[in-house]
């Protein structure tokens, strides 16, 4: 596969941290630790239109949240001088020909990121994510067509989204209506877990882990919509990372860990059925691009990765032999030590 140039992945990654240093809007007093659930969360206090304050959710007590928090201080720059910087970054990512968001894609995920989505929890799944990892991996994957889609997928855990004691502003199904979109009824009354624009096939996606045997559709407190419930969820959106997806200044979102995606993509290809059998094909395509990439720059990653998907429980492991079967130099990427 054709590496990216160090020069662009380093003004990628100089775009990230951009993002991620960029105060909140309206900081105001100093943020401040709040224990909830055995576990300590970074929490602000935001001055909102007329006045009033109120409480925002920064992260878990974690060293990069603590970085993060200690940069904001130690800044002086204002929002325009963000924005130019990082759109000017954005621009020469763009002009490289590197995965960049349509204007549908890119305000949908845009307003998402701005009501607070990615701040409280929600990691963007799928297609979507696979396009971000050129810039992660420093390679050429997303090239074909196993990165087109029309389809946005957020996750987020139910436990996590009760637990931040904070929500989006707008709540997410106003964001949706704003955006055009309505929700598409299904089985379960009042319990939209996808939205759609009419006359379209662009549809944003909720989903949350289940640990239940029924995979049905559960309430995310902090965002304010019902998400799909489903199996091996758990595993792909734990310990997500940063990225930034090409649309005007970028947009700060949560993605998967590169090595996490290619075990979820081998496991959920078994699980295709019906209608959903075509795109098991894709599945294993982006799982391979990414083993491959993985298995040059992060051999370590990948077979840590592998290991503890196997160590979940059998149901993971047969899954993963049927998706490996045939496949022998995978399994030699997967269980190489070193």
């Amino acid at each position: 596969m054709k590496p990216i140039s160090l020069t662009l992945q380093t003004l990628y990654q100089d775009l990230v941290q951009a993002h991620l240093d960029r105060p909140l809007t309206g900081l105001t007093g100093a943020p401040h630790l709040r224990k909830s659930g055995g576990k300590s969360w970074w929490y602000a206090t935001i001055r909102q239109p007329g006045g009033a304050h109120q409480q925002r959710f920064i992260g878990p007590d974690t060293k990069e949240t603590r970085t993060r928090i200690a940069r904001w201080k130690a800044s002086a720059k204002d929002d325009r001088a963000f924005r130019e910087n990082a759109a000017a970054k954005a621009r020469a990512l763009r002009a490289a020909r590197l995965p960049a968001l349509d204007m549908q894609n890119g305000k949908t995920l845009r307003a998402l990121a701005q009501a607070g989505t990615f701040r409280l929890g929600g990691v963007l799944v799928g297609t979507h994510a696979f396009r971000l990892y050129d810039l992660e991996l420093g390679a050429y994957l997303s090239k074909d067509a196993v990165a087109i889609t029309s389809d946005l997928d957020i996750a987020s855990f139910q436990k996590l989204s009760l637990a931040v004691g904070d929500h989006t502003e707008p709540e997410l199904p106003e964001v949706m209506h704003a955006l055009g979109l309505a929700p598409v009824e299904n089985l379960h009354r009042g319990r939209p877990v996808r939205w759609r624009l009419p006359g379209s096939d662009f549809v944003v996606d909720f989903l949350s882990p289940s640990f239940e045997q029924n995979e049905g559709p559960q309430k995310l407190e902090a965002l304010g919509v019902w998400a799909q419930g489903l199996h091996f969820l758990n595993y792909l959106i734990r310990d997500p990372i940063p990225a930034v997806a090409l649309y005007r200044e970028g947009v700060l979102v949560q993605i998967p860990a590169p090595e996490r995606f290619a075990i979820h993509k081998l496991i959920v290809s078994t699980r295709r059925k019906g209608p959903g059998r075509a795109k098991a094909a894709k599945d294993l395509a982006q799982a391979r691009l990414l083993i491959e990439a993985l298995s040059e720059g992060r051999p370590h990653d990948l077979a840590l990765a592998y290991r503890e998907a196997v160590r979940e429980g059998p149901a993971w492991k047969a899954a993963l032999d049927t998706a490996l079967y045939g496949h022998a130099d995978l399994v030699r990427h997967l269980t190489r030590r070193g």
